[in-house]
């Protein structure tokens, strides 16, 4: 008599858990991806996502007006059938599950989760597990200058055909856009210090891909600062505004120097 007893007992825990599984399932597949949970983390996420997958139900079938002996009339009818008892359990089960982790979706990606955090005091940016992971999830198109232990760097374009792993994965990057080397003269810089900046982009360049196990230092810069050797006008416009913040006494050993009327563009490396 113990077997049946057991027997019924492990399928309505397999009933109740299996909501939330698929629910876990299907964010750890799309915006969950760069969580690393513990199997116990994932057994408390399955038991949580379940109760809100039958709270759901819960509320359909009071509203639709489903019962007990709705259910029980379903089961008779199509106890002889037993594919179309399966394939509306399976409707029920991602039904929910679907309902639940799209919910859940909605509430990361438009701000409300943020939102309720910051107004209760919580740092939204701790949910993210490294920086690495807060910085790239935003999506932001960028250029990078990464630096390597060793002193070599590559000056990069991070856009929205470029890729970067999760940090549990290892970090690595796909750049979509990679620029030479160019050296900025004095006269040309908007300091007072010259050296390496952004130059222009290979032509015959698809892309590179970057392991940055070695890496020490990752600059991130708007798509106006990056800069090619090609001058614009907002560059310029800012230079000039560089110069009048500087101490007169810059200013004037700067006008003892023969100002060229044209410069010459700085030679690539």
């Amino acid at each position: 008599m113990g077997t049946p007893a057991t027997g019924t007992a492990l399928i309505l825990i397999v009933a109740f858990v299996l909501p939330g599984f698929v629910t876990v399932l299907f964010q750890e597949r799309t915006f969950k991806s760069s969580q690393d949970p513990t199997p116990f983390d994932r057994l408390l996420r399955t038991v949580y996502y379940s109760v809100w997958c039958y709270l759901l139900l819960a509320v359909i079938s009071l509203v639709c007006g489903v019962d007990r002996d709705f259910v029980e009339r379903l089961y008779r009818d199509h106890q002889d059938t037993p594919a179309d008892l399966v394939w509306r359990g399976a409707l029920a089960v991602f039904g929910s599950a679907g309902t639940v982790a799209l919910a859940t979706l909605a509430w990361h990606e438009s701000g409300a989760n943020g939102a309720v955090l910051e107004r209760l005091g919580f740092n939204e940016r701790h949910q993210r597990p490294t920086a690495w992971d807060y910085w790239f999830g935003q999506r932001f198109e960028s250029r990078l200058k990464i630096s390597f232990a060793d002193g070599t760097t590559v000056w990069g374009y991070y856009g929205r055909d470029s890729f970067a792993s999760y940090a549990k994965d290892g970090r690595d990057l796909y750049l979509e856009g990679v620029y030479r080397e160019r050296i900025v003269l004095e006269d040309e810089a908007d300091d007072e210090a010259g050296g390496p900046w952004f130059g222009r982009s290979h032509p015959n360049s698809c892309g590179a891909w970057v392991n940055l196990d070695d890496a020490v230092r990752i600059e991130f810069y708007d798509l106006d600062d990056g800069g090619t050797t090609e001058e614009t006008s907002t560059k310029q416009t800012d230079r000039a505004r560089a110069k009048d913040r500087r101490p007169a006494a810059t200013q004037e050993q700067g006008s003892s120097k023969e100002t060229p009327a044209t410069s010459a563009p700085a030679e690539e490396v």
